[in-house]
């Protein structure tokens, strides 16, 4: 446990030029952990209050010195560097009205020379006008050529689209009439089926029929045959029974 104990103001104050040396601000908290580490002393937040309040007033008056310390060491400089740019820029200045005055002069020389060609130059540009003239009635004219061409174009391309839908039409027409066309002969194969099978079926029964006429009439003969055969014999029977007895010798 950290003893109690007095610190002097002037400890304090040497405390606190030690924490801004190490880029540390003092405060009170800083303070009291600087002497708890140092030696274990303590003293009341009042005392440590006092002593960076004196500090700060030092600390004050050492950044005013040293600032001017630095003043006065870079005035010299400051001016000197002053004297140099002014005077640099003096030459500047001078080099750039010279330069303004030369090109003054040329201007003027310019000037001069361009009015004696003033009436060539007009002249030139009177046939020079006259040409863009003929060049911007050649363009016009081509520019309604070309708008004429479109009109036609256009109309071409009307024409062509109407009968464009004119023959999409009598298309959907055509494939809708091979569709109903399709249908029918779809329903006459079967139909066509139908009558095969009807057909067919008629063939096997007719094939039945005669055959069962054929044995009927096979059967039928037989029976005549036979009921002719018995006629027969009843007759030679009656015939026999129908001649006279031979008397006797």
């Amino acid at each position: 446990m950290a003893r109690k104990a007095n610190i002097a103001k002037e400890e304090i104050i040497e405390a606190c030029w030690r924490l801004i040396e190490t880029n540390t601000f003092p405060n009170i908290p800083r303070l009291s952990e600087y002497f708890k580490e140092l030696d274990g002393r303590g003293c009341s937040n009042t005392t440590l209050l006092n002593a960076i309040n004196d500090w700060e007033e030092d600390y004050r008056e050492h950044q005013e010195t040293e600032l001017k310390d630095i003043t006065e060491q870079l005035t010299p400089t400051f001016k000197r560097f002053e004297r140099d740019v002014i005077q640099q820029l003096s030459v500047l200045l001078d080099e750039k009205i010279q330069a303004n005055e030369h090109q003054l002069a040329l201007k003027k020389d310019a000037i001069e020379g361009r009015d004696n060609s003033l009436a060539d130059a007009y002249i030139r540009s009177e046939q020079q006008l006259e040409e863009t003239q003929a060049l911007l009635d050649s363009v016009q004219q081509s520019e309604q050529d070309l708008l004429n061409q479109n009109q036609q174009i256009t109309q071409r391309y009307e024409d062509t689209l109407s009968r464009t839908r004119v023959l999409e039409s009598e298309l959907d027409d055509n494939k809708r009439q091979l569709r109903e066309a399709d249908t029918k002969l779809n329903q006459a194969q079967v139909d066509l089926a139908k009558q095969d099978q009807r057909i067919k079926m008629l063939t096997e029964t007719l094939k039945t029929t005669q055959q069962q006429l054929a044995n009927l009439a096979h059967q039928t003969q037989s029976q005549h045959e036979q009921m002719l055969s018995n006629a027969l014999a009843e007759i030679k029977e009656l015939s026999k029974s129908l001649k006279p007895n031979k008397p006797d010798a």
